[in-house]
């Protein structure tokens, strides 16, 4: 923090230290101390305050600011009345981030003298650096006070309300200084910011409009509205805003990959790219650019692209471990196991992504036929600590997958025990209640997760598709059901709305709905079973047979469908 004020010892040591003025002071007491016995002053107290004043000066030059402290200390001891060593003390210890030591100081300063406006701002921003805006609060009020007309008083009142929640006064506030000041940047575009912390987002965009209209060339107004519009994903007018900005500012990086993640927004990749392209042409050490382009070829599925970009960085700046795991992760979609397990191996245990390069590892060994190292790997894994959620999640899938259902329900339990709220963890423990024949526990733990997160649409389906099987609770069955397809519209979400339907006897809704879900789900033979179901039901034989003809050729080893179509056969 600059300091601002001058004492007047500091008047002094600039007058000093000019030769002209120097050679005529000393041209002028020359006859005088002919005249004047002298008198030694090195002893009076101002003249030890100037010493000390003069060293702290010396040492703040020498960036010793501790050793400063102690001089202006030292020098306030001999010359306790000047304010102006208090401003200069106080400043320091903002500089040196000690706020509690500058109130100290300056409430000092407003004892001596309580109608200092610099001493009543300089607290109040002592406080609102301390994390205490409601304690500055009346601090800015009484220095508006002194000094109406000052625009950065009124400000500094907003903020500290704003930060404390009065946001009604802030505004008022903010608007009376507008009102005043009708040209002010600060004060407008503190305005604009208030209205956007508060979700008042369309006075938000008129207030950065209107800054930008009286300021063309005010960059961070263009920038913010930019973001504004971009958390909005009104991608468009965005993409206006800091396209005008790029054309003043065409070498503005930071601009350009605002624009990529807009394009990315709209799911315009390419225009994403050619925009993180030239940042990498011109700046080549830009590695969140390079980054950015592999995560979009990775989002194209161009999966050997990735490998490149991701190459190419590591080959730039090898200890990049989110680099190396997206580089795994490339190489596991080309089916290159191989070269997607030594890029994932590469990562370092202590790295934050070092749970989930495992959990891939194990995958890999899982596709290649290796399940017993996976296992043994994540279950080492369990052994070295608190383990991330989704090695659980994983080394349950992996048990399960083995047929060691004991060990699967056991792991997942642990999982649940340490991480309460995590929801993958508490729905994998539903589906392995059900799989592991544990129905009304399933149900119990579905609910137990619809406590934590009601607006999960796949145990809202888990529990309607249950209680239709169970041809039980149907109203509320229906109920879930409804929620989970408004919250998920996904096909096998409609399969479970339209047995809802067929247990409730609302055949032509069930009909119309399962047969919208079996056009996505083409190779599913429940979906097939269930449309069988409904036609039987509405007495369209021919339609229930081939219905059923469709499952059976999808599960042919499904003994109760080939009972079903000899039955169809014998009434016809």
């Amino acid at each position: 923090m600059p300091l601002l004020h001058f004492s007047k010892f500091a008047l002094l040591l600039t007058f000093l230290t000019s030769g002209c003025v120097a050679a005529d002071v000393l041209g002028d007491t020359r006859d005088a101390a002919s005249k004047t016995p002298y008198v030694s002053q090195l002893n009076e107290p101002q003249s030890n305050a100037y010493f000390h004043f003069a060293r702290a000066r010396m040492l703040m030059a020498e960036n010793d600011r501790e050793g400063a402290i102690a001089a202006y200390r030292d020098a306030i001891d001999y010359d306790p009345d000047d304010q102006g060593l208090r401003f200069e003390l106080a400043e320091l210890y903002m500089a040196v981030e000690q706020p509690k030591a500058a109130i100290r100081v300056l409430e000092d300063v407003l004892l001596h003298n309580p109608e200092s406006l610099k001493a009543n701002l300089t607290l109040g921003n002592a406080y609102f650096g301390n994390q205490q805006p409601g304690k500055a609060i009346p601090y800015f009020r009484r220095a508006l006070e002194l000094a109406p007309e000052k625009e950065q008083v009124r400000l500094h009142l907003a903020i500290a309300l704003v930060r404390v929640g009065d946001v009604d006064l802030a505004s008022e506030e903010l608007k009376e200084l507008l009102k005043l000041y009708p040209e002010s940047r600060s004060g407008r575009m503190a305005m604009a910011r208030l209205y956007r912390e508060t979700g008042l987002n369309q006075l938000a965009v008129e207030q950065y409009r209107d800054l930008i209209l009286r300021n063309p060339n005010l960059d961070q107004a263009y920038l913010e509205l930019g973001l504004l519009y971009e958390e909005l994903k009104e991608w468009q007018n965005a993409l206006d805003v800091f396209r005008d900005v790029l054309e003043q500012r065409p070498l503005d990086f930071t601009l350009r990959h605002h624009l990529a993640r807009v394009y990315v927004g709209m799911e315009r990749y390419d225009d994403a790219l050619e925009e993180l392209n030239i940042i990498v042409e011109l700046k080549p050490e830009d590695f969140d650019a390079r980054r950015k382009i592999g995560l979009i070829y990775l989002e194209q599925k161009r999966w050997a692209d990735a490998v490149s970009a991701f190459k190419e960085l590591l080959d730039l700046k090898p200890d990049l471990d989110p680099s190396r795991y997206y580089l795994g992760t490339a190489y596991e979609s080309l089916l290159k196991w191989d070269l997607a397990l030594d890029a994932f191996l590469g990562i370092d245990r202590e790295s934050a992504l070092y749970d989930d390069a495992i959990s891939h590892v194990g995958y890999i060994y899982l596709e290649t036929g290796r399940v017993s190292e996976a296992i043994e790997l994540l279950h080492s894994r369990m052994t070295e600590g608190k383990p991330r959620p989704q090695v659980y999640n994983y080394l349950t899938s992996l048990y399960t997958a083995d047929g060691q259902h004991e060990n699967a329900l056991n792991t997942i339990e642990n999982g649940v025990e340490l991480y309460p709220d995590n929801v993958e963890l508490l729905y994998q423990r539903v589906l392995i209640l059900e799989q592991a024949g544990q129905h009304e526990d399933a149900m119990q733990a579905a609910r137990e997760l619809l406590a934590v997160d009601d607006e999960h649409a796949e145990t809202l389906n888990f529990l309607a598709y249950a209680l239709a099987v169970d041809n039980r609770e149907l109203d509320q069955a229906l109920a879930y059901a409804e929620r989970a397809i408004k919250i998920k519209p996904a096909p096998h979400i409609l399969d479970t709305l339209g047995w809802v339907y067929y247990r409730l006897g609302r055949l032509i809704e069930a009909l119309k709905v399962i047969e919208e879900a079996s056009l996505e789900l083409a190779e599913d033979a429940v979906i097939f079973e269930h449309l069988g179901e409904i036609h039987l039901a509405l007495k369209n034989l021919d339609q229930a047979r081939t219905a059923f003809e469709r499952a059976l050729q999808l599960q042919p080893d499904n003994l109760d469908l080939r009972g079903k179509l000899e039955t169809l056969a014998d009434t016809q």
